[in-house]
């Protein structure tokens, strides 16, 4: 069964479990798979189910510095930010570390970059059979993104609830995370539910674009603290076993993710955390069904969704965009529409529930650039009557 997450690894059976001892992360992922998109190089990240202070001092002991330690309670792991000393390579720390402390998952701070491009058209909820009206929805929707600014009036209401997972006391630099929050809850979207928004992307970071893998991992204990069950993810970056480890659990606890392939075009290599089996991998189309040029492929893409000259309003404010993110909150929206799908956590179930109902693409059946298809909204979702 393909549970939804992030991450999967198949020698971890629960969230408190690790690889067997002796068998170290730096040996299992080349040193040049764990060095792609490396936020810090002196930055350790390690989830462990508790901190005792013993194995902090023997760290510390060997030349590394603690940092900050943060509980992930709805996730049940602590997660422990060491610096790495002088002269040590990450995949050198990842392996001290895991040796060190049995049990723990160790790994580099890794960035996971926005999958969407400013690039005109009103046509994708004609194409998949969207009502003008909306749907309604009792599910509790979360975004991990960039924030969306103070004074926004979604905000300002409450329709959406905002935490932020970075330290820096700045607006985002970024308005990606109001435009996916306006295709998944704006006028004619999703109705009846407040959107949680995981502001995740630093603004000090690249273009604002960018959040690391431990924001990333707050922002779903908090989303899950919440109580919130279905997560629209528009980031894409290198496999991290730390989202294996913690995301995988939350998979397993009845979590479901909504990931965007991701936009590095269709011979590069997969693309996290969609690639991972247990996530809704989505990729992008044009009009008229075409793949977007830059959309990832593989055998792990699971739907196609409208994502290529999308018209979003804002603020009174027109933008269009292109990339798989904005294609990835149609099939949040799908799922969270069907009153067939509400309480429903297994993947496998919401993956044969939306093949189901696709419009075919490419080849027949599920392939490497469509998957199943195009999504289609619900048939029976129940319309907002304004």
């Amino acid at each position: 069964m393909r549970l939804a997450v992030f991450a999967v690894c198949v020698a971890l059976a629960c969230a408190g479990c690790s690889r067997p001892a002796g068998t170290s992360y730096a040996q299992s992922v080349p040193a040049t798979t764990i060095s792609q998109n490396v936020i810090d190089n002196r930055q350790l990240l390690v989830l462990a189910v508790d901190a005792p202070d013993t194995m902090i001092a023997e760290a510390e002991r060997l030349g590394y510095e603690l940092m900050n330690i943060t509980r992930l309670d709805s996730l049940g792991e602590t997660l422990i930010d060491l610096r790495i000393p002088e002269g040590h390579t990450i995949p050198e720390a990842i392996a001290e570390i895991e040796a060190l402390w049995p049990g723990t998952t160790a790994g580099a701070s890794h960035g996971y970059r926005i999958q969407s491009l400013d690039s005109n058209g009103a046509f994708a909820n004609q194409m998949i059979g969207w009502p003008a009206q909306g749907c309604t929805t009792a599910w509790k929707v979360g975004l991990i993104d960039t924030g969306i600014p103070e004074g926004h009036p979604d905000l300002v209401s409450g329709r959406i609830v905002q935490r932020t997972f970075h330290d820096a006391n700045l607006p985002p630099a970024q308005d990606h995370g109001v435009l996916m929050a306006e295709l998944l809850i704006g006028d004619g979207r999703l109705t009846g539910s407040k959107l949680y928004s995981a502001n995740v992307a630093d603004p000090r970071q690249s273009n604002g674009d960018l959040a690391g893998v431990g924001a990333i991992l707050q922002a779903v204990d908090w989303l899950r603290a919440e109580g919130v069950n279905l997560i629209n993810v528009s980031l894409a970056g290198p496999v991290n076993k730390l989202l294996t480890r913690a995301l995988r659990q939350a998979a397993a606890d009845g979590t479901v993710f909504v990931a965007a392939a991701g936009n590095v075009g269709p011979s590069a290599p997969p693309q996290y955390p969609a690639a991972f089996p247990f996530v809704i991998a989505v990729t992008a189309v044009d009009w008229n069904g075409s793949a977007y040029r830059l959309a990832a492929r593989g055998d792990h893409i699971d739907l196609s969704a409208p994502g290529v000259d999308i018209v979003v309003r804002t603020e009174g404010k027109l933008r269009i965009l292109s990339g798989t993110s904005a294609a990835a909150p149609f099939v949040t929206a799908a799922i969270a529409a069907d009153p067939a799908l509400q309480g429903v956590t297994s993947i496998d179930a919401i993956r044969n529930r939306l093949a189901a109902n696709v419009t075919d693409l490419g080849p027949a059946g599920k392939d490497e650039i469509f998957g199943a298809g195009l999504v289609r909204a619900p048939e029976n979702c129940a319309v907002h009557s304004g």
